[in-house]
């Protein structure tokens, strides 16, 4: 087995191509993208020699807007410095703007804004996140190797009601609009793979204000309800009747999250040759970004992880797991 991943590895490189968007996310101690130039180089070094062409970074935002209207300046030059660096080993970037939804998730938003679902619940509130947005895409700007901004993470609401989609969708094109005034690159929402069609059923507005359609990608073990993809196909059914759905709208889809939880190397590797070449036989996917690469060891606090046993790499030591390899020899 070591062998041929090791083959196909070495091919992978030789043959990369920039059409199709082959990463991770990328995640740091903390969420503050404060991590040592020399660290980002040396991983940075391994994404672009594997075969790796694309980096997540997903911006908290209560990383950036520290109390309300008040905005980091010190974060957004971490981000900018994290993203020059990318530039240097020809990565691109997408900025994902990381929202959490759910009551308990309350500590990623700025202490103001309380949960996530205020976004849809208090105009101003939503107000306050266009703001944010607009002042982050306005650093950012000048950047070259900026591929896309996703500007809201699974926004989910239930029970499901007209005026909680319709607020969603009223946000998301007002957050397409605005950055689209400061920054032409394309714009995306990450959405939940499973429940995507249930609950925005296709809306025409909603769809033609995204430049392509990113899905969040799991299969959802621990679920026993019908509407999750508890198994391969459920995934594959699911997943599969998007990506064709998208393509007669003319819309590429993204696979922005996908990824196996286990400190069990075999099992994980398994896992992303399932994920990959599954991927790699849909014609209209434009990329998958795994979840994730995880560069938050703490030597101060071991325990502390990002992303914990969904990362692809080892924190404390920044080694790849063999899931890594899976990654970059099969994504090509």
């Amino acid at each position: 087995m070591v062998a041929v991943i090791i083959i196909a590895f070495a091919t992978a490189v030789d043959t990369v191509s920039v059409s199709r968007h082959i990463g991770v996310n990328y995640l740091t101690l903390y969420h503050e993208y404060n991590t040592p130039n020399s660290k980002l180089q040396h991983d940075f070094a391994l994404f672009a020699e594997s075969g790796i062409n694309t980096i997540v970074i997903s911006l908290y935002w209560y990383r950036v807007e520290l109390a309300e209207g008040v905005y980091d300046r010190q974060f957004i030059n971490n981000i900018t410095r994290v993203i020059k660096i990318a530039d240097t080993f020809g990565l691109s970037v997408m900025i994902d703007f990381h929202t959490l939804i759910g009551a308990s998730d309350a500590w990623s938003n700025p202490v103001y804004v309380g949960s996530g679902m205020s976004l849809i619940t208090q105009p101003q509130i939503a107000a306050a996140y266009v703001a944010m947005v607009r002042w982050t895409v306005t650093q950012l700007k000048g950047l070259p190797n900026i591929w896309a901004y996703s500007v809201l993470n699974e926004p989910w609401y239930w029970p499901i009601a007209p005026h909680g989609k319709s607020n969603w969708i009223g946000l998301i094109v007002q957050l397409t609009r605005t950055v689209k005034e400061i920054d032409s690159r394309p714009v995306t929402v990450r959405f939940i793979g499973d429940i995507f069609e249930r609950d925005w059923a296709w809306n025409t507005t909603l769809i033609r204000s995204l430049d392509f359609l990113s899905i969040n990608a799991y299969i959802s073990d621990n679920s026993t309800f019908a509407i999750y993809w508890n198994n391969w196909s459920k995934l594959k059914a699911g997943l599969g009747h998007i990506v064709r759905h998208a393509s007669s709208l003319g819309r590429k889809v993204q696979i922005t999250e996908f990824g196996y939880a286990t400190s069990d190397d075999a099992v994980q590797e398994a896992m992303y040759y399932e994920y990959v070449g599954f991927f790699m036989g849909l014609p209209n996917v434009s990329g998958w970004l795994s979840w994730g690469w995880d560069s938050s060891y703490d030597p101060s606090s071991p325990s502390w992880t990002a992303i914990g046993e969904y990362s692809i790499d080892l924190p404390s030591t920044g080694t790849p797991r063999p899931a890594f390899y899976v990654l970059c020899a099969r994504g090509w």
